[in-house]
């Protein structure tokens, strides 16, 4: 675990923001990009729930206070 409380909060946020850009509202945009945002949201959701982030691994960063 390498996701803190309030970066999980952040990134479930911002990520129900972009899946709900990308599917529910009413602005139109390119088939391409609400793919993009979509699968951002997705990933950003997993990493929240999983308290999990590859990235961070990656560069030895973690929010996550025990």
């Amino acid at each position: 675990m390498n996701v803190g409380t309030l970066d999980a909060l952040i990134r479930t946020v911002v990520g129900w923001v972009l899946i709900h850009l990308a599917i529910i509202t009413k602005i139109s945009l390119s088939r391409p990009l609400k793919v993009i945002l979509l699968i951002i949201g997705l990933v950003l959701i997993i990493t929240a729930v999983t308290r999990y982030c590859g990235l961070y691994t990656l560069f030895k960063i973690s929010t996550f206070k025990s």
